[in-house]
């Protein structure tokens, strides 16, 4: 080749690369562009057509083709290359001869060998959430592996391939090039393929997500080939390749409906012959069940039509084919999906095929077996035979028959005693997958049996509820409980969108439908700590230890169904304390108890992470967290343990909650929680579809909607933090408004203002609302005490007689109640002197704000107090009450000089603030 061409090839193929490998400044490689630029530029203006030999065209358009294939190229690499070729071809577009062009992209192109190879090796990776989702079915086993660890920087040869080719094709069309033997077509096919298999892996490496933005940079997309050229047989292609290959060319058809590049009708002429699709390939499975989503009813219908004789009289052999029983089920199934199947009738003729297929081939069933030893092709047809109960429970509204349902729930018990004794194969997609449908179908029918109301029990055969309660949900949970410690104690550390976890989602969202009798008849192995100060027994310092923990595990369908389970247990807990309260008697000075110790070294352990994450951010300024990111589980952890706290603080009388909340005020922990609470709850927490509302009807916000802790429903995770942090908070205020108040009180100016702003603007109407109407609705019974609500003036009145004395109070709620001090105001009073009057008032008004309870609590508290002064036991000469106003205790330290009685509490903050040891009354030594 002459020498000038081999100099110009060299200079090319050196600005083609990234620097890492010529090791050039960026100067040199500047002045050798221009030169190879002006030396194609003389080469494709040559008047004797000569370039037409040129060895610099053929021998560039190789190693081009060569390092796209067979080289190693990055992210960085890629763009290099593609910004050299973009100047390549831009210079040869120059040239009069329309055909130079398609002649240099038909030397770049792969021929179709060489295709199939690069998508041979792109890893499998891709199958997993087709799988998951039940978009595609497989009985065959493909995959095991992962990414390698030195591939995780290079790309696939394939992305490398179509990306290079489809920026050819876009820089050739604007010169309306023409292509030989539908390149254009090809072209674009191959890189919708790649796109979909980037799209398709979960938590692809940034690599990927890399190159995906380049080709949007480089304005490589779909749409912008389509313009440009004729594209008249692309879908007839992808048609062709989709029913022989099936897989990825399936769902790129689905992913252009979907997205609306091509319409319904442009598809429909390639279906139109139903029975042209069986026998079964599993070319003609996937596209099938990749259309299922896009068919009508009748369409669907007759789809099924075909599937329905197919599915009788197999061979055991044929049972588990793509041609047989696992083909046709999957087929049925995916028509299932997209609930247009409503014929009761059909449906229960299929579900008694089944019931036939397992009189006949018992063996084909997985029922309490070892995996290791069952074929693909009898995993895929269980699958279908699984997912088609759970499709069934779903969709099917006529009543079913006795055995019928036993069947179901037996199948159901084996199929997870399987999932249950395998767990060393879950690395298996096949065996992942089983487990994923398994517990699916236990969180169906335990979702079911949950939702059965008395109008539904009538259709349900006799005792079946009392069988499902007794023996199928507690089988359910004795496997599943087991499991979820299991898995959790292996991974540390992984996410919930990884294949591995896949499991985790149907598993825990089952465990969530787990009663409160089944956690504490819980077998699970002792699990104690040393030092652990707690009154509860054994079993339960054993369920919280192994449960508590979890809160903090990676992976968010494990921690909400952790915080379901001990949402439960709660209530339970504070009993075991108050047997134990004498022990904590007024004889300390400030006397506190723990809440659960293992919820409290949970909180300890988070309130350090929470510090890292949220620490040097001022308060008021809010912080976004990322979905399913790191901090995201430890903010969610943080904020599921204190719902947890609060849920247990509520469930405890008035005196164990004033040593509680002490606890909690020497710890400083509720501080920490307010001031992250800041952090986090959005400064507009008003649901975004409800903005635009009638203007007369209060917006709905996350303080007056329920929190709906939901594993599987991921479309609102962006608002699952500021929503249970709003949760969180209106928790607080309600169950703890004394500490909320002292805290407030006591904050810097600037947060101050923050807080009283925020909860005046959006949670005091509700808090105020909800005190209100639980005064008005207020079963408790007072004797010779009545309260009245107001809910229009936020008023609470309260009259209390005794013989002929009357006492009238008002109690008036503040508008930034529960911040500001609730004002209690004198109404009638009969019978009773001034000074006693104004005592009263200042202890009612004293018990408000200092207990952290409810209105009616506080009241009851105050009656209590003032039937003791008339039953004759003397006031505090102190605190000038009966009761305490925080640890709820009578006077008992009597001096022995005057006799009078005091509080403990009061004694010694009195010896301590006037550092003497006397008598608050007669001043003599007190003993």
């Amino acid at each position: 080749m002459p020498s000038s061409e081999d100099l110009l090839l060299t200079l090319f193929q050196l600005c083609a690369q990234s620097k890492e490998k010529t090791h050039l400044p960026d100067f040199l490689i500047c002045k050798l562009k221009n030169t190879w630029l002006s030396g194609v530029n003389l080469l494709v203006h040559q008047t004797d057509s000569s370039y037409k030999e040129s060895t610099f065209l053929h021998l560039s358009a190789l190693w081009l083709k060569n390092q796209v294939q067979a080289s190693s190229l990055d992210i960085n690499s890629l763009q290099v290359l593609l910004s050299a070729v973009d100047d390549l071809l831009n210079t040869l577009l120059e040239s009069e001869d329309s055909y130079l062009m398609g002649v240099y992209i038909g030397s770049v192109m792969p021929n179709d060998s060489e295709w199939e190879k690069m998508r041979q090796s792109l890893p499998m990776q891709w199958l997993h959430r087709p799988l998951l989702e039940g978009r595609l079915s497989l009985n065959y086993e493909c995959f095991k592996t992962d990414f390698k660890e030195q591939d995780i920087k290079t790309l696939p040869s394939h992305l490398c391939t179509s990306a290079l080719l489809s920026k050819m094709v876009l820089i050739a069309l604007r010169k309306e090039t023409v292509l030989e033997n539908n390149e254009l077509e090809k072209i674009i096919a191959e890189l919708l393929y790649s796109l979909q298999w980037c799209e398709e892996l979960d938590n692809p490496p940034i690599f990927l997500i890399g190159f995906c933005e380049i080709l949007q940079k480089m304005n490589i997309t779909y749409d912008n080939l389509r313009v440009l050229g004729n594209t008249s047989g692309l879908l007839q292609l992808l048609f062709n390749r989709s029913r022989e290959h099936g897989t990825l060319w399936s769902l790129i058809i689905a992913k252009l409906i979907l997205s609306r590049s091509i319409s319904s009708d442009e598809v429909k002429p390639h279906y139109k012959r139903k029975e042209s699709f069986f026998p079964l390939t599993e070319g003609n499975l996937h596209t099938i069940q990749s259309l299922c989503p896009f068919l009508s009813k009748e369409e669907k219908k007759e789809f099924s039509a075909q599937c329905i004789p197919a599915l009788l009289g197999w061979t055991k052999k044929d049972l588990c084919s793509t041609n047989g029983g696992f083909g046709h089920l999957a087929i049925f199934n995916s028509c299932l999906q997209t609930k247009s199947i409503d014929d009761g009738e059909l449906l229960h003729g299929i579900l008694k095929i089944i019931i036939s297929w397992k009189k006949e081939h018992e063996d084909i069933f997985l029922f309490s077996c070892n995996l290791s030893e069952a074929s693909p092709e009898v995993l895929g047809v269980n699958i279908e035979i699984i997912r088609f109960l759970s499709l069934f429970l779903k969709y099917c509204s006529s009543p079913l028959a006795e055995s019928e349902w036993d069947f179901i729930m037996c199948s159901m018990l084996a199929w997870l005693e399987t999932t249950s004794e395998n767990q060393a194969l879950y690395s298996i997609p096949l065996v992942q997958l089983f487990a994923c449908v398994s517990c699916d179908l236990a969180c169906d029918l335990s979702a079911f049996f949950d939702s059965t109301t008395l109008d539904t029990i009538g259709n349900l055969p006799v005792n079946l509820i009392s069988e499902w309660k007794e023996f199928f949900s507690q089988g359910i949970h004795s496997l599943l409980l087991p499991i979820l410690v299991t898995v959790t104690g292996e991974n540390k550390d992984v996410s919930e969108t990884s294949f591995q976890n896949a499991m985790l989602k149907p598993m825990c969202e089952t465990l969530t439908y787990i009663s409160k009798e089944q956690l504490l008849s819980h077998k699970l192995p002792a699990r104690l700590v040393a030092d652990q100060k707690t009154n509860l027994p054994e079993y339960l310092q054993t369920l919280l230890n192994t449960l508590a923990p979890l809160l903090l595990f990676r992976a968010r369908p494990v921690q909400i169904a952790v915080y379901h389970m001990l949402y439960k247990l709660m209530p339970e807990l504070p009993q075991y304390d108050q047997d134990n309260l004498k022990s904590y008697g007024d004889e300390e000075e400030e006397p506190a108890l723990s809440p659960p110790a293992a919820l409290m070294s949970l909180l300890s352990i988070q309130e350090d992470l929470l510090e890292n994450v949220l620490g040097c951010i001022p308060v008021g300024q809010i912080v976004t967290i990322k979905p399913l990111s790191e901090d995201f589980c430890y903010v969610l952890g943080y904020l599921l343990t204190w719902k947890l706290i609060l849920t247990f603080f509520k469930a405890a009388s008035s005196q164990l909650r004033a040593l509680y909340s002490m606890y909690l005020r020497k710890t400083k922990s509720l501080n920490k929680l307010l001031y992250h609470l800041f952090r986090l709850m959005p400064e507009n927490p008003t649901y975004a579809e409800t903005a635009v509302e009638v203007p007369n009807k209060d917006p709905k916000t996350f303080f007056t909607e329920e929190l709906q802790l939901s594993i599987r429903e991921t479309t609102m995770l962006p608002y699952h933090i500021p929503h249970l942090a709003c949760s969180v908070y209106h928790m607080t205020l309600k169950d703890l408004p004394a500490m909320v108040r002292l805290w407030w009180n006591s904050s810097e100016k600037r947060v101050f203002n923050i807080v009283d702003r925020f909860t005046s603007k959006y949670v005091s109407s509700v808090l105020s609302f909800q005190e209100i109407s639980s005064v008005q609705t207020s079963t408790q019974l007072f004797n010779g005490m009545t309260v009245k609500a107001r809910a229009t003036t936020r008023e609470v009145m309260a009259t209390y007689t005794i013989e002929d004395i009357v006492i009238e109070l008002i109690i008036q709620l503040p508008s930034n109640y529960p911040l500001g001090s609730i004002i209690v105001e004198s109404g009638k009073r009969v019978g009773v002197a001034v000074q006693q009057w104004r005592n009263w008032m200042l202890q009612l008004s004293t018990y408000l704000t200092h207990q952290n309870g409810s209105i009616m609590e506080g009241l009851a508290l105050w009656k209590n107090n003032v039937d003791k002064r008339f039953e004759g036991v003397e006031d505090c000469m102190i605190c000038f009450s009966v009761i305490h106003g925080f640890n709820y205790s009578l006077p008992k330290k009597a001096c022995r000089t005057c006799k009078k009685k005091f509080h403990s509490a009061c004694l010694y903050k009195w010896f301590t603030s006037s550092n003497k040891s006397t008598c608050p009354l007669c001043r003599e030594t007190f003993f």
